[in-house]
């Protein structure tokens, strides 16, 4: 409903323009020589730089789709390098083989670092 009251209104001040600026003007344009309605010239002159600005744009819009694809596809390359990456990973750990666990704590009552002369931490031993 706006928008059909917004171009009434544009098209009332339009039809106001072109009565008021309807007297004939003689144009000359390199080589070409015409007479037209002032209006009519500068309603032209408005609708070319419309069209003007519209290609601009729409070459722009168009670049920025492109570039856009673009980074598109390379994120999905790059997820699906880092999946297969990940996979590898989870893989290699898989079959590393681990080292067994020996040590002061295999036999009871005994503590890895009784050996040690001069530890940095001492170890907590509670009284007996």
């Amino acid at each position: 409903m706006l928008y059909g009251i917004l171009m009434g209104l544009i098209a009332l001040f339009i039809a106001i323009f072109a009565l008021q600026n309807a007297t004939p003007v003689e144009v000359s344009f390199l080589a070409w020589h015409f007479s037209m309605s002032l209006a009519l010239i500068i309603m032209g002159c408005l609708l070319l730089g419309f069209a003007f600005a519209s290609l601009l744009t729409l070459k722009i819009k168009a670049s920025h789709y492109m570039k856009d694809r673009k980074l598109k596809n390379q994120l999905r390359d790059l997820e699906e390098e880092k999946a297969q990456w990940e996979k590898q990973e989870s893989q290699r750990l898989r079959t590393v083989p681990r080292a067994p666990r020996t040590g002061g704590y295999a036999k009871k009552g005994t503590h890895p670092v009784k050996d040690d002369k001069d530890p940095i931490i001492q170890p907590f031993r509670p009284n007996k």
